[in-house]
């Protein structure tokens, strides 16, 4: 069972403190480890909670101590990451690459249904075994060893729309323009200031530019815009546990399995160049934060590959010569994450065919709205109407899966249910509200 830890990690510029999730794993046989965690959903809900906030602080109190605070790169990353507390709950994004987190009984099975994915005391098997040529497929681009074949295969699963080549000048264009005055503001401001502006003038900016269905680029560019924000805040998520690991060892006793583990499981890949090709294996993901986590943790057979790998008498060895790449024990690593990947996928289509995307209200001009919007069902739009309202399960602050409702004049009660701990609701919500919400400052014009 899990359990919540509090630990402090100390900087020149004071404390920081983080809420820890915890539960032991087995990594096969007598190869017994722990696993710290960050509850991810409330990453995805709005403030996005107090390690959201140690996260940034911390990420910037090191940039600072490293006398790194003028790089610019620094500045925009902390710029977009401040900004991804005010998108967190758009589910836009997830046409720029899925990572949607699903309902726990969808794919997987977990023994005790009162733990999230994460929680389970024992691991599952998974309801989606993927078929055997799919694994030998899988096995063929392990075994090639090429780490491009191994993002090409993530990129196909999980990466969306992404603008044309002779429109990426454009985009790029767009990106600095809309990064340069909230970057003029930090500058001149400082962060408070900051977060003031994104919290005011961006969030109406970008609430404009939202409803604009009509406008595919204006809406891939928002969503792509949106993203990066994403990467931005995991890249401080990443380093903090750069500093948290050494912590747990020093003071809490996880042994060296475990270090190792989570060293992987929470770090953030940086872009690369491979015979003059640039690859970012999984797009500024973190594994810990990607729903595929749970099919590997909750599949014994998975955590054994993975102790073979961290518990390997060559491992610091390959890591310090940079040579992980000649482990068996790592490719096999590679591909049981490649296996999950498709079963997440798999998941993921299946709870979508099941959503039933239906209109919330009779209007001839949300349904055309709809009909001329590539990105948002109407059905998603409601959920993201509640993400906005800030109407979240009551039990555990999971995001709300529209079901079906029922219409009472200018009223309609929602069925809904929570999709991280299944709770389900009804909830009324004035049919004129979700309009104003649909439709609101849909005439601005984008820059």
């Amino acid at each position: 069972m899990s359990s919540i830890q509090k630990i402090e990690i100390p900087n020149n510029h004071g404390t920081f403190t983080f809420e820890l999730c915890h539960r032991e794993l087995n990594f096969g046989g007598a190869r017994q480890g722990e696993y710290y965690w960050m509850d991810g959903r409330k990453f995805r809900n709005g403030s996005g909670g107090s390690n959201f906030r140690s996260c940034i602080d911390f990420w910037w109190a090191c940039a600072e101590e490293a006398n790194e605070a003028d790089d610019l790169y620094n500045q925009e990353n902390l710029v977009q990451a401040e900004i991804y507390s005010l998108i967190n709950t758009s589910r836009a994004m997830q046409n720029v690459f899925l990572d949607a987190h699903l309902h726990k009984l969808v794919g997987l099975q977990p023994k005790c249904e009162s733990h999230p994915p994460h929680e389970s005391q024992k691991p599952s098997k998974s309801a989606y075994n993927l078929p055997e040529e799919e694994i030998m497929r899988l096995r063929q681009i392990v075994d090639s060893r090429n780490v491009l074949e191994v993002q090409n295969e993530l990129e196909q699963l999980f990466l969306g729309d992404q603008p044309e080549e002779k429109d990426s000048p454009q985009f790029a264009e767009k990106y600095e323009s809309w990064i340069k005055e909230p970057l003029d503001v930090f500058r001149t401001g400082g962060r408070q200031t900051l977060q003031e502006y994104i919290q005011s003038e961006l969030k109406q900016k970008i609430s404009k530019h939202r409803k604009r269905g009509n406008n595919s680029d204006s809406r891939l560019f928002l969503n792509m815009f949106s993203y990066e924000s994403k990467v931005a805040f995991y890249r401080c998520y990443a380093s903090a546990w750069a500093f948290i690991l050494p912590t747990l060892e020093q003071y809490k006793g996880v042994n060296e399995l475990s270090v190792r583990f989570m060293g992987m499981w929470h770090h953030q890949n940086q872009p690369g160049e491979i015979e003059g090709k640039v690859y970012h294996i999984f797009s500024g993901q973190v594994l810990s934060l990607h729903p595929l986590s749970a099919f590997v943790l909750n599949d014994s057979t998975a955590l054994s590959v993975i102790g073979n790998w961290v518990g390997n008498p060559q491992y610091q060895h390959l890591i310090e010569h940079n040579k992980v790449a000649d482990s068996p024990e790592y490719w096999e690593v590679v591909l049981i994450i490649l296996i999950a990947a498709n079963e997440y996928k798999q998941s993921h289509q299946k709870w979508d065919e099941s959503r039933g995307k239906k209109e919330l209200v009779n209007s001839p001009k949300v349904a055309h709205e709809a009909s001329i919007s590539n990105d948002l069902s109407v059905a998603e739009n409601i959920e993201d109407y509640l993400a906005q309202r800030s109407v979240f399960c009551e039990e555990c602050a999971g995001f709300l899966e529209y079901q079906n409702h029922l219409a009472t004049g200018g009223q309609s009660v929602l069925n809904l249910r929570c999709r991280s701990c299944g709770q389900k609701r009804n909830m009324k919500i004035e049919s004129a509200d979700f309009e104003k919400y649909f439709f609101d400052s849909s005439d601005a014009d984008c820059k």
